[in-house]
């Protein structure tokens, strides 16, 4: 049977295009249509190549990873995940339900990620990036040898930069088309780390790390078919770091139950929740309670700042004197959100887009965010988020949400209208499908 399949193209090329749920914030859509008439695929198959088992969803990596996967699965299509089940997020298979049912099968192999400092030494040594290296791993090509030659797959699905390691596997023995989501430009990361960063041996040891994995990305990035960009500067900062990388936007989606009403919990209270063991998260909170809480706290005497996260460091706990409530990890991340009413993102590196942003937006909730939290999302600034990065920046928007009449119902309503327009899974998934049958006639 043939069908017509239709496709917008992006202003940069014939190759690149977008499959938002509606106009991209910086508009990418354009008025020429490719044709294509070839047979149409009914059921894909698609093999996930993950460098973590996406479970339990605690933090925005886990969340964005497995609303894909689940997503293709709920979608009909053939799913087969190869995970890597390592130390740093291991899981217990047997405690996971029926979190990853309507998957074909869900194979994972042991991997020893951990940071070893005379690993990290060593590197040195090499033109290597430690970074990728720690997820180097024979038995996990072996056990993707084994899936590629016992079974045909129509796409691969290689989840983040450290599984770029095995594309070459991949192209070996399979035919499959190769799309690379890329969680962010994560070179960016890490030079950002490094220009934030007060030590100077740690500085110097990032910005090594950052060249190596800068050079890692560029040449990844040429290997594969299509990389699915995160953003529309994301995307721009791919083809600034590699020309040739063929790209499509692809938000993170969430599912988002339009049904639940929102919650709003009386008076304003500041709450942050990201896992803290992930360098931007860690550095963005530090730097927020260290230059810029001390004047709120003084401005705002009242008002409190609750912080919840996975493997806390101890120093968080110890600014009760000002306020700040540091509950660690908690039991349900959706009962901490509701429980407040300001998310603040204060993050001064990184790339990508931040999931909590959008599932906080999705519950209603305003967003009052730095620059660098807010990159990527399309959130624009007293429409649906409020932006600052100053101490006088967040003195000036908490005082506003406090005295402006209307202002937080107004912001509430339009965060979670964006999420719902923007980022819901269905829709995501549904027009990245559609692609992929076009990629693979």
């Amino acid at each position: 049977m043939f069908g017509l399949q239709l496709r917008p193209l992006n202003p940069k090329g014939d190759l690149n295009t977008s499959i938002f749920g509606c106009k991209p914030p910086s508009g990418v859509w354009g008025p020429v249509y490719i044709y294509n008439l070839a047979p149409k695929i009914t059921i894909l198959r698609i093999l996930v190549l993950l460098n973590r088992v996406p479970w339990p969803l605690n933090d925005g990596g886990a969340i964005g990873t497995y609303h894909f996967v689940k997503g293709y699965a709920d979608a009909g299509c053939e799913v087969v995940c190869l995970a890597m089940n390592t130390v740093k997020h291991h899981v217990d298979m047997g405690q996971t339900g029926d979190a990853f049912k309507g998957i074909k099968s869900f194979i994972t192999i042991d991997v020893d990620n951990r940071i070893k400092p005379i690993d990290a030494a060593l590197n040195l040594l090499t033109d290597k990036s430690y970074v990728i290296e720690r997820f180097n791993s024979k038995a996990y090509r072996e056990a993707l040898v084994k899936l590629l030659t016992g079974q045909t797959f129509d796409i691969i699905h290689i989840d983040g930069l450290p599984t770029c390691l095995y594309i070459d596997t991949c192209r070996q023995y399979s035919k499959a088309k190769l799309v690379q989501r890329a969680h962010n430009v994560e070179y960016k990361i890490w030079e950002r780390a490094a220009a934030a960063d007060t030590s100077a041996p740690k500085k110097w040891y990032l910005e090594i790390q950052a060249k190596r994995l800068k050079e890692f990305e560029k040449e990844a990035l040429a290997k594969v078919d299509t990389v699915l960009a995160i953003s529309t500067e994301d995307e721009d900062f791919i083809h600034q770091l590699q020309p040739k990388a063929k790209t499509i936007i692809v938000p993170a989606g969430i599912d988002i139950d339009e049904s639940i009403p929102v919650v709003q919990p009386p008076g304003l209270s500041l709450f942050f929740i990201g896992a803290l063991d992930w360098l931007p998260n860690l550095q963005g909170l530090e730097w927020f309670l260290k230059d810029i809480w001390p004047q709120i706290h003084t401005a705002f005497p009242d008002m409190k700042f609750h912080i919840a996260g996975k493997k806390m460091p101890q120093q968080f706990y110890n600014f009760t004197d000002m306020n700040v409530v540091a509950h660690g990890e908690v039991a349900s991340s959706v009962g901490f959100i509701n429980s407040h009413s300001v998310l603040l993102s204060p993050l001064v590196s990184g790339s990508g887009v931040r999931i909590k942003i959008i599932e906080a937006m999705a519950m209603g909730k305003v967003v009052l965010s730095t620059s660098v939290s807010a990159e990527g999302s399309g959130a624009k600034d007293g429409e649906n988020i409020l932006i600052a990065n100053s101490v006088h920046a967040f003195i000036d928007q908490i005082r506003r949400l406090k005295t402006e009449t209307g202002l937080m119902a107004r912001l509430s309503q339009n965060a979670r209208t964006f999420a719902l327009d923007n980022f819901q899974n269905k829709k995501v998934i549904a027009r990245l499908l559609d692609y992929y049958k076009t990629l693979c006639n």
